[in-house]
Order: structure tokens, then sequence, then C-alpha cells
């Protein structure tokens, strides 16, 4: 969902009344089992209740099923070791907050004021999150044969003896976050990311500014170019200026910042296949989530109760 429709979230919560918490019925039934492991009646109400919120009603039998594809794919994801740190689902957790215009805890009561707990919402995002990690990485098995590759290339007119690619020198500025680090701390050290974005001079200086603050390690992650960056990180960097830095991100190590200290255009007709199998990939991974899912059920075991 990539929540699009937080503005309309923000209203439809009324953030002016904050009451009691919602608390989770002792008689809870079993509505589905996903290879045993269990949807239940209580699950299924709270997250009807965040739909609403976002402004998307749903069904009960949609809430359902969409529910059993989520534990699907979680599964997928316990078997492949695949987690996601519970840092980057309070990232965010915080990060609807803000948008609202809330603290985090002042958030997690208006939520509570709405009848949906706040761990309903962790456990939505965190399903996000998981799902499309797992998607992600189903998506990267799919090879796009050289033949399409050429056959588009012909098609776009490019002429590869001559073609370029935009290659980068960057920095990756590095707040480490211990492992089990509360949310409030990985909070900290986004500010203190942020801050450091506002006064960054450069990467001549960056092994200084990092050298005055606790806890922060520069390193060189050297030159690379538009095919070996991809998704979100590779958008932003082909519209970075030199001297500039991408927004922090949090990953399991703590909050990065990479820094662009160069940039070039260099001739690479290798590079420009890459690209174009990259493109392609990407079109032929289109349903890709909506096709493994299905292959998924095929294969399970289950219930509804």
């Amino acid at each position: 969902m990539k929540f699009l429709l937080l503005p309309a979230f923000a209203i439809a919560m009324g953030l002016g009344s904050v009451g009691l918490p919602a608390t989770a019925s002792a008689q809870s039934a079993v509505r589905a089992t996903v290879n045993d492991q269990p949807i239940t009646s209580y699950d299924v109400g709270q997250r009807i209740k965040l739909m609403k919120l976002f402004r998307q009603p749903s069904g009960d039998k949609a809430v359902l099923n969409e529910m059993i594809d989520e534990v699907l794919l979680a599964q997928v994801a316990t078997r492949r070791g695949m987690s996601v740190p519970d840092s980057m689902v309070e990232e965010r957790f915080n990060g609807i907050a803000k948008q609202v215009k809330l603290p985090p805890a002042q958030f997690a009561k208006a939520l509570a004021s709405q009848g949906v707990q706040a761990e309903t919402l962790r456990k939505f995002l965190r399903a996000q999150i998981t799902g499309a990690m797992v998607v992600k990485a189903k998506a990267r098995s799919i090879k796009v044969s050289e033949a399409d590759v050429q056959a588009q290339i012909e098609k776009e007119g490019i002429q590869t003896e001559t073609a370029t690619i935009r290659e980068f020198k960057l920095q990756q500025i590095v707040f480490v976050v211990p492992k089990g680090s509360s949310p409030g701390y990985v909070g900290q050290r986004q500010r203190e990311a942020e801050a450091f974005r506002k006064r960054f001079s450069g990467c001549d200086n960056s092994l200084a500014q990092a050298k005055a603050m606790k806890g922060v390690v520069v390193l060189n992650m050297g030159r690379r170019d538009t095919t070996q960056i991809q998704g979100p990180a590779g958008d932003a960097l082909k519209s970075a200026p030199v001297g500039g830095t991408l927004k922090p991100d949090v990953t399991e190590r703590g909050v990065e910042v990479i820094a662009i200290c160069e940039a070039k255009d260099i001739r690479s007709s290798a590079g420009v296949r890459a690209e174009i199998e990259e493109k392609l990939t990407a079109e032929q991974s289109k349903n890709v989530g909506k096709d493994f899912v299905a292959e998924l059920r095929k294969d399970a075991k289950i219930n509804y109760k």
C-alpha cells in the first residue's frame, strides 16, 4: 500500500479523541490455519478496523485471505532465514506518527481510541516489509535472455559502441546502532544523521566530521555505476548533486547516509546491456508476487474454520 492515503488516515482517526486501549477478546476464535499457524477472529477484526483508518474498508473474507497470503510469505521468509529488524518496523511506525503530527506514544493512544492496538499496525508493517522482501528475492530469480536484451536494444535504437552509463564515487557514513537498541535510540541516531546531512561539507571533510561524533564510521564504497545500485537508492542517485547525500536509511548496522563524492559518464556497452536487462526483468516481474502466492497456496495446508 505504501501508505499513499496517509492524509485521509489522519482525518479518519479523529486525533482529538484519545481513549483507553482496546483489549483482545479472551474468546477470540480461530478463523483459519495456514500450515497449522492460526489466524484469529481478533486478528481479522483488528485488521478490518485498521483498513478503515486507511480509508480502505475491506470485507471480512477479503481481509482474511490477505492475511493468509501474508502468513504464507512470512513462512517462506522464516525458512530462508530472512528477517525484518525491529528497528525497521519502528522506523515505519514512527514515520506515520510524524506524518500525523503526533509523538509515537500519543499516536499509539490515538490508534487505541479508534479500537486499534499499536501492535496491530506494527504487525501489518512487518508483514508488508517481509512480503516485499520475499517477492523481491523471487523476482531476482527471473532471467532475461540475451536475445530479449538484443531485441530491446535494437528497438530503442541504442548504439552500444558509444553508449554511456553514470558512475559514482561514494562514501557511506554509518551511525552505528547496536543490536537490541531501543526504538528511541534508533530515532535519536536518525536525528543525528539528518543533522549531519544538513552540515555535510563534502567527502574530503566527512571523515573529520565523523571523528567528532561518537559511534560513527565512514566507509569508502569506491566506484559504483547505475547497474550496481538499484532500487530507491539507485533512483535517488541519478538526481542527487555531487557533494550531496541521500536521505538516511535504517539498516541492520544502524542509520546509513550515502555521500556522492564524484559522478561522471563512462562509455560502457556492458553497462547499457545490464540496464536494459534490469528494465526487462522489472517488466517481467510485475506479477511475480501474485503468481508466487498462488503457487504457495497450492502447496499449503489452509483450513477455514
